[in-house]
């Protein structure tokens, strides 16, 4: 086996991304966008001073993943929806026959993320104009990156420049949907095959609605990949520990949870690269937490309880507290949306506290898959945490965001320049 990495990440909107050479066959683990380069970019904004680039984007893909020749990918796993969005670029090279797995739930969130970048990526074409010029955009000159501050400079060439390949133009909707039918997406619980030699099965990893972690089955031993994981969720369906029994290797990719450790080796005498390499059935962490539990059902309790499962709930408290501080005092509130499931939770959370201190102010969610995204999380229960499910079999909504929108106190619009927005908006808002 050969591990390589091509992208340390940038967090949970950039994972990292590695090549695994494994029984013969070149596996590529997963294919972001590092969405966090946009910032080099100015807004769209009449007449505005900046010391930004003010053209149309060109996005930053793996830095690495180019040099590498796409007809000798075999097959790709996709982890999380952030995980998927430099796919389009991948799939849409002639050379490229590789098979993609991820799991039905990423695919359909992946897919609406990639379909509103491309919407939201033309109100810069519509501004700017197409780009006329051949090959590589005027801000790429380098007579114009000089003129970058060297922070700027730095997050567009990296060091000693050799991130400047990585930039490539926004791909189409076309290519997004010609992406969609290259992959194969799994249902909850279902294995793939792969050449009659491997197989593939994705178990929940907590982070959000269907991000997964993977178990590859060999004929000689058997390998887990871990992506960012957390313990337990308020919306998704918890971290599958059982699932990483009896694996003989482990690769530790970017886990939420503490599990990185410093030192050349690890208790069991394994060594340690870039990422962490463990092989033992348990994680080093959980083995140090669980030593003195009796049993699997003691571990996994011990685990259940440990503090940092309250740090999401303290999260969305503190900004539902921001929130009515700032709607007291008469202003508005702008939340930007990150993480799926966490939007759910948050919105029935703002509500909650607004109830609560008699506070009706109206919630506008502006997007422009707004209504899909919400609609998805509904079509997707085998993926959420118990307690939504038992809301499924007594009959009750998901989430909350069913009934505020029957209520209007939710209100759903594509664009913020929408008419119908514009009759019904007042201030203070969410």
């Amino acid at each position: 086996m050969k591990l390589t990495c091509l992208s340390m990440g940038r967090g949970l909107y950039c994972p990292p991304c590695h090549m695994l050479e494994l029984c013969g066959f070149r596996v590529l683990l997963e294919c972001p966008l590092d969405l966090s380069a946009l910032t080099v970019f100015a807004p769209v904004i009449p007449n505005s001073a900046t010391d930004l680039i003010r053209a149309v984007p060109w996005y930053k893909t793996v830095k690495s993943l180019h040099l590498w020749d796409p007809s000798l990918i075999d097959f790709v796993l996709i982890s999380t929806p952030y995980a998927m969005l430099g796919l389009p670029f991948l799939t849409r090279l002639r050379d490229f026959s590789g098979k993609i797995y991820a799991t039905e739930a990423v695919v359909r969130i992946g897919c609406l993320m990639m379909e509103e970048l491309v919407s939201m990526h033309a109100e810069y074409n519509q501004f700017y104009g197409p780009d006329e010029r051949p090959g590589c955009p005027g801000w790429m000159e380098w007579e114009e990156l000089e003129k970058l501050s060297l922070e700027l400079r730095d997050i567009v060439m990296g060091k000693d420049g050799e991130e400047l390949g990585s930039w490539m133009p926004l791909y189409s909707a076309t290519d997004v949907k010609e992406c969609m039918l290259k992959i194969h997406f799994l249902r909850y619980g279902e294995e793939a095959c792969y050449n009659s030699t491997l197989i593939l099965k994705s178990f929940s990893s907590g982070l959000e609605i269907g991000s997964s972690n993977w178990m590859i089955n060999g004929p000689r031993r058997n390998f887990t990949y871990l992506s960012s994981s957390i313990f337990k969720s308020a919306h998704a369906m918890g971290f599958d520990y059982y699932s990483l029994r009896g694996n003989d290797l482990i690769l530790f990719s970017d886990l939420s949870v503490e599990v990185m450790h410093d030192g050349p080796n690890d208790a069991n005498g394994c060594k340690i690269y870039n990422e962490t390499v463990v092989e033992d059935p348990l994680p080093y962490h959980i083995s140090a937490v669980g030593a003195n539990c009796a049993s699997d059902q003691d571990l996994v309790k011990c685990l259940l309880e440990n503090d940092e499962i309250l740090e999401e709930s303290d999260k969305i408290a503190f900004i539902c507290s921001c929130v009515l501080d700032s709607l007291n005092e008469g202003g508005s509130v702008l939340i930007p949306i990150g993480r799926i499931g966490i939007v759910h939770f948050l919105l029935e959370k703002i509500w909650q506290y607004l109830e609560l201190s008699n506070m009706m102010v109206p919630i506008f969610m502006i997007s422009t898959i707004s209504e899909e995204i919400l609609a998805s999380m509904n079509a997707m229960p085998e993926w959420l945490c118990e307690e939504r499910q038992l809301k499924l079999f007594s009959g009750e909504p998901l989430f909350g965001h069913i009934e505020l929108v029957k209520e209007k106190k939710l209100y759903l619009f594509p664009v913020l320049n929408s008419s119908k927005l514009s009759m019904i908006w007042q201030e203070p808002c969410c």
